[in-house]
C-alpha cells in the first residue's frame, strides 16, 4: 500500500517539481521553494487531473481515497520545502 503513495507521490510531484524550476529559474530559488511546498502542488494535481484521470481508478480500487493520496503528498512536500528553505538560509 505504501508503494501505491509513492507511485503517486512520485506522479504528481514530477509536474510540481517542474513547474517549481521554472519559478525558480524566473523569480528566484527561495520562491521555487516555496512554491514546490504550496502553489505548485495545485499546479501538481490540476496536471495529474488532466493527463492522468483515469488513474484515480486504480487508487480507488486500492482503497485509497483522493483527499488522503493529497493529503500525505502535501504534508511530504511541505516537509521537504521546510528543511530546504532551513538548509539555504
Amino acid at each position: 500500500m505504501f508503494s501505491m503513495r509513492l507511485k503517486y507521490y512520485y506522479d504528481l510531484s514530477r509536474y510540481n517539481f517542474g513547474f517549481s524550476v521554472i519559478i525558480g529559474f524566473l523569480i528566484g530559488l527561495n520562491a521555487g521553494v516555496i512554491t514546490f511546498g504550496t502553489f505548485g502542488m495545485l499546479v501538481g494535481f490540476l496536471s495529474y487531473k488532466y493527463f492522468q484521470n483515469n488513474q484515480y481508478y486504480f487508487y480507488y480500487n486500492l482503497g485509497l481515497s483522493k483527499m488522503a493520496l493529497i493529503s500525505v503528498t502535501w504534508i511530504i512536500n511541505l516537509t521537504i520545502s521546510a528543511i530546504f528553505l532551513l538548509l539555504i538560509r
